[in-house]
């Protein structure tokens, strides 16, 4: 059997315009990566194409159904490590600068199987970090996404009496974030539990800092305080 031509990396809303065809105004197009003799993928963002599902299936001889499910899955692949690196960003990049011992506290304290062995904390963050920072740079399914700090937005989370989080909201940029956070505490105070206020890249990364030890979040405020001053 022949080895395909290309690759399905996602589906896109940003490109309307099929890069076989030159149909415009398509509500999506698929994102197809050059692969080479050997099935590998021979190429970086800018070699990505973007065809209509119907030239996409041309090309890869598929039926059209079955480019647009796979299109779909691999961009839910695509988005499930957009959100990991978010986390990772939003626990680690705080401590990126911070004394050995408190990054070590913070990465063993997440990684108990990892401590007392050859794993050296300082170089698995700095991996970490590499890793999450490329993923999101990589616009082979669209624009760039947000990375740094200064991209951090704070958070307010809301836990129940025995500690499991209720509800995480964006805490707004301007005077209303004061009535928010007082509508957090009530809301709090109504179930007899409390409030935290995180930074992050998105609501579920607010989540893991939220849920990590005192000494991520000691950084994660000076990191967001540092940024913001």
């Amino acid at each position: 059997m022949p080895i395909p031509k290309w690759t399905i990396k996602g589906i896109v809303d940003d490109y309307d315009e099929c890069g076989c065809c030159g149909r415009r105004g398509l509500k999506r197009t698929v994102a197809l990566m050059p692969l080479d003799a050997d099935g590998n993928e021979d190429g970086t963002a800018e070699d990505v194409v973007y065809y209509g599902t119907s030239c996409a299936a041309r090309a890869l001889g598929w039926r059209q159904a079955t480019v647009t499910l796979t299109a779909h899955a691999a961009q839910a692949e695509r988005d499930q490590r957009d959100a990991y690196a978010r986390r990772m960003l939003s626990i680690y990049a705080p401590v990126e600068s911070a004394p050995v011992r408190d990054k070590a506290r913070v990465y063993y304290g997440r990684n108990q199987p990892q401590r007392n062995t050859d794993v050296k904390a300082t170089e698995e963050v700095a991996k970490l970090l590499a890793e999450a920072r490329a993923t999101l740079a990589d616009t082979t399914t669209g624009p760039a996404r947000p990375s740094r700090i200064e991209d951090f937005r704070r958070y307010v989370v809301i836990f129940t009496r025995d500690r499991h989080i209720h509800l995480v909201r964006r805490v707004p940029e301007d005077e209303a974030k004061r009535k928010e956070q007082a509508a957090a505490q009530r809301r709090a105070d109504e179930i007899r539990g409390s409030v935290l206020v995180v930074a992050a890249l998105d609501g579920e990364a607010a989540r893991e800092v939220a849920y990590a030890d005192d000494l991520t979040r000691q950084w994660n405020t000076k990191a967001w305080q540092a940024t913001h001053a």
